[in-house]
């Protein structure tokens, strides 16, 4: 059984919800973050893409994953992972209210943004964390908690953390938003 919950995300922009009363995923529907075909200046996601291939790119270096999920580090307890399960990543620079992203030029060269497809599911994540922000290039970045959310570059195999704390600005981000911190009583 779905419930459809339509949820305001950027302007006039509404994503509707559907929530699995079996399970905890979440499927957000709605072309919002993927320009229309004929605009020509953001290539569509792939869902045929090899594992560990982030598919067709926007023309900003972003990348449409089929889902993003919760997942555990040892070290930093609960963090939010893409369908591959690579770590995403906030950055302190960027704003989460109002939502908005100061990664651009040469900061994609390495912070990959993490795009809203047509069609993306959201595995046990509190659908009122998420959310989307515009890019200059016309797509939709995904928010966590009001914070845009990237990819390291670097991060060659699922579950590894080699961004955290770089250049002091970038951190694994927590199902919440917040910076992923060892979990309390656990010595780091």
């Amino acid at each position: 059984m779905k419930v459809l919950i339509p949820r305001p995300l950027v302007g006039s922009v509404a994503l509707a919800v559907a929530l699995l009363v079996t399970g905890c995923t979440t499927t957000v529907t709605d072309p919002v973050a993927v320009p229309r075909p004929d605009s020509g200046t953001v290539q569509q996601p792939n869902p045929e893409a090899a594992q560990g291939d982030l598919g067709r790119r926007s023309s900003d270096g972003g990348y449409w994953p089929a889902s993003l999920q919760l997942g555990d580090n040892p070290e930093l307890g609960p963090v939010v992972l893409d369908g591959q399960g690579f770590t995403l990543y906030r950055f302190d620079r960027d704003s989460s209210a109002p939502s908005r992203s100061t990664c651009t030029e040469g900061c994609l060269l390495q912070w990959l943004p993490v795009l809203v497809s047509e069609k993306i599911k959201f595995a046990n994540l509190d659908p009122a964390k998420l959310g989307a922000v515009a890019r200059p290039d016309g797509t939709q970045q995904v928010t966590v908690g009001g914070w845009p959310v990237y990819r390291f570059a670097a991060d060659q195999v699922p579950g590894q953390v080699s961004g955290q704390g770089v250049d002091g600005a970038w951190f694994v981000v927590a199902p919440d938003g917040s910076k992923a911190a060892a979990p309390a009583g656990q010595d780091s």
